[in-house]
C-alpha cells in the first residue's frame, strides 16, 4: 500500500530507494570544488579518513566510495531496516572490509549514541533535506555539530528554490493520486495519466521540467521507487539557499562552493547584465540568490566546511592530477548555463596527447606548448565539468598497496553488475569502482556489465584491439540471457554497441585498473 507507515516519519518505505552512483560524492571531486574555491581541506590518499553517507538507502553509494577508498573507514546511516539489510547483504558478498552500516533515527539519536561514532572528515547527504520533516533535519545537524572534524567536509543536496516552485502544484498531485492508489504500481499509472491530461489541457501551472517528464515522456522510465520517493513524502519541501546556510551555520560549517563544477563560474552560467548585478550584491547570500533567480536551476549540489580557512587557488589547482575520461576525437566544451564554454582546439589536441600518456597534473598540462595562456581554474573546470578529465584520488600502480586495492575494487564491481545490470539491462546511473578516483566512473548498466566480463578475460586477451568483430562477438555470447538467441539483427546491433563502447571506453578503464 501507498499510505506511509507509523514509524516511517511521512516518509515512503514501501519501495526501496534505486541504487545510483554521483561522482560528485567522492572525495577526489570535493577536492576540486575546495581547490577552485581557494579553500583547505587537509586530506589525500595517504591520510586516514572517515567518511559518512546519511541516507544511504540500499548501501550502494558507500560500498562505491569504501571500494575506491579501501584505506577509509566508511559508514552508511539510514533509518529503513530493508535498506540496511540489503545494503549489509552488498557490502558481504563483495568483501568490503572498511564499510559498515548502521539503522538510525537520526531524530531519536541521543548525544551518548552520536558521541560513540567516528569523527568524520566528510559527511555526503544527498536527497535528504529537501524530503525529511524538522526532527529529521535538526538531528542531521547534531550530527554534523557533534561528529564531523575541525575541517571536514559536507555535500549536501536539495531541491532549491525559486527553481523548484513550479514543481509544487505537480509535487501536491503525484502525492494526493498516489495515496489514493491501492499500489506503486496502480499509483504511478494514475499518476501519470492525470499529468498528460493536465498538459493537454494547457494547465498554466504545470510548466516543463523534468519532474513533469517523469510522467509525460516515454523515453524516460520513472522508476517507482525514485516516483514513490520523490513525491509521497509528506515533507517535501524546497530551500533557498539561504536558509540553508542558516542551518548549516548553526553547525559552524560555511559554505564553499558547488559541486557542479561550472556552477561556480559566474561568467559560466550567468549573463553580462546577470553578472553586474551579481557583482553588485553585498554578500554571499545575495549572490546565490540572484544566481538562483537567473538560471534554471532546481537542484543544488552544495559543498560547506567546519572551519573555512583560504590557501592560494592557484597552486591548488594546480597540484590537482586529472586523467583522461575520453578518447573520443573533438572539442571539449562544457554546456554551461550562459553557453557553451570551449577550449581552443590546439589546446585541447596538446592536452588530449599528454592525457593520453598517463596521468597529469593541472600545472604539466598548462606547462605544454600553446597552454600558458588559460588559468588553471579554467583548464581544470573545462577538462572536469565536460567530462573529459576525471580528478585523481591516487596515482595508478603508485603505491605497494595498489595491487590488493584494485582486486577489492573488481571484486565489488563485479558483485554490482551481479546484482544491478544483469544482462546488461538496468536502470539509473551506475559505477565502477577504482582507487584512482576515490570513488568510481559513471557508466551504464550496459557498460557496467561489458566491464566486467572485459575484467574476467585471461591475461593472453590483455593485447587484443577491441576493433575486432571476434572479440565483441564473444562478449555479446556472454552478455546474452540462456535459452533462444534473438535474431542477427539484434546481435549484430549489440555487437556494434559493444565495438563502440570497447573503442571509447576501454583505453580509459585500462588506464585506471578497473580492467
Amino acid at each position: 500500500m501507498n499510505q506511509p507507515t507509523p514509524w516511517a516519519r511521512g516518509y515512503p518505505v514501501s519501495e526501496p530507494y534505486p541504487p545510483s552512483w554521483h561522482p560528485f560524492q567522492s572525495p577526489a571531486h570535493l577536492r576540486v570544488v575546495c581547490a577552485l574555491m581557494g579553500v583547505a581541506w587537509e586530506v589525500g590518499p595517504d591520510t586516514p579518513m572517515s567518511i559518512a553517507e546519511v541516507g544511504c538507502g540500499t548501501g550502494y553509494t558507500a560500498a562505491m566510495l569504501a571500494a575506491g577508498n579501501p584505506r577509509a573507514q566508511v559508514l552508511g546511516l539510514d533509518y529503513n531496516a530493508a535498506h540496511i539489510a540489503e545494503a549489509r547483504s552488498l557490502a558481504s558478498a563483495a568483501g568490503l572490509n572498511n564499510l559498515r552500516y548502521q539503522e538510525a533515527d537520526l531524530a531519536e539519536l541521543s548525544d551518548a549514541e552520536l558521541d560513540r561514532m567516528p569523527e568524520f572528515d566528510l559527511i555526503t547527504v544527498h536527497g535528504v533535506w529537501s524530503w525529511v520533516g524538522d526532527p529529521v533535519r535538526e538531528g542531521l545537524l547534531r550530527l554534523l555539530r557533534r561528529r564531523l572534524k575541525a575541517g571536514g567536509v559536507v555535500m549536501i543536496s536539495y531541491n532549491a528554490l525559486p527553481g523548484a516552485a513550479g514543481t509544487l502544484g505537480l509535487a501536491r498531485l503525484a502525492r494526493s493520486a498516489m495515496l489514493a492508489a491501492g499500489n506503486s504500481v496502480d499509483g504511478l499509472a494514475a499518476t501519470k495519466h492525470l499529468v498528460q491530461r493536465l498538459v493537454a489541457a494547457e494547465a498554466v501551472h504545470f510548466p516543463s521540467s523534468g519532474w513533469r517528464r517523469l510522467f509525460t515522456d516515454e523515453s524516460t522510465v520513472a522508476r517507482p521507487g525514485y516516483v514513490l520517493h520523490e513525491f509521497l513524502t509528506e515533507h517535501w519541501r524546497p530551500s533557498f539557499f539561504a536558509d540553508v546556510a542558516a542551518a548549516m551555520g548553526s553547525a559552524r560549517c560555511e559554505y564553499v562552493g558547488s559541486a557542479t563544477i561550472d556552477e561556480n563560474f559566474p561568467q559560466m552560467t550567468l549573463s553580462p547584465a546577470q553578472r553586474e548585478l551579481w557583482n553588485e550584491a553585498p554578500d554571499e547570500a545575495s549572490r546565490e540568490l540572484i544566481q538562483d533567480l537567473c538560471v534554471p536551476r532546481a537542484f543544488r549540489r552544495d559543498v560547506y566546511v567546519r572551519g573555512l580557512r583560504r590557501v592560494p587557488r592557484d597552486p591548488a589547482v594546480d597540484a590537482l592530477r586529472v586523467a583522461s575520461a575520453s578518447h573520443l576525437p573533438g572539442k571539449v566544451s562544457l554546456q554551461a548555463q550562459s553557453g557553451v564554454a570551449e577550449l581552443p582546439q590546439p589546446l585541447i589536441d596538446a592536452v588530449r596527447a599528454a592525457l593520453n600518456t598517463g596521468p597529469q597534473t593541472i600545472a604539466a598540462l598548462r606547462a605544454l606548448p600553446g597552454c600558458g595562456n588559460v588559468s588553471p581554474s579554467e583548464l581544470a573546470a573545462l577538462l572536469i565539468g565536460s567530462r573529459s578529465a576525471v580528478p585523481l584520488w591516487r596515482q595508478p600502480g603508485g603505491d605497494a598497496d595498489w595491487a590488493r586495492d584494485v582486486t577489492t575494487a573488481k571484486r565489488f564491481n563485479t558483485v554490482a553488475a551481479e546484482r544491478l545490470a544483469v544482462f546488461g539491462v538496468g536502470s539509473g546511473q551506475l559505477g565502477l569502482a577504482t582507487p584512482a578516483t576515490g570513488g568510481g566512473l559513471a557508466v551504464s548498466a550496459f557498460q557496467l556489465a561489458i566491464a566486467r566480463l572485459v575484467a574476467e578475460l585471461p591475461p593472453s586477451a590483455a593485447d587484443i584491439s577491441p576493433a575486432e568483430d571476434s572479440v565483441a562477438a564473444a562478449l555479446v555470447r556472454q552478455l546474452l540471457p540462456p535459452g533462444e538467441a534473438p535474431g542477427a539483427e539484434v546481435v549484430r546491433e549489440l555487437e556494434e554497441k559493444v565495438q563502440e563502447l570497447l573503442r571509447d571506453d576501454l583505453p580509459v578503464w585500462r588506464a585506471l585498473d578497473i580492467v
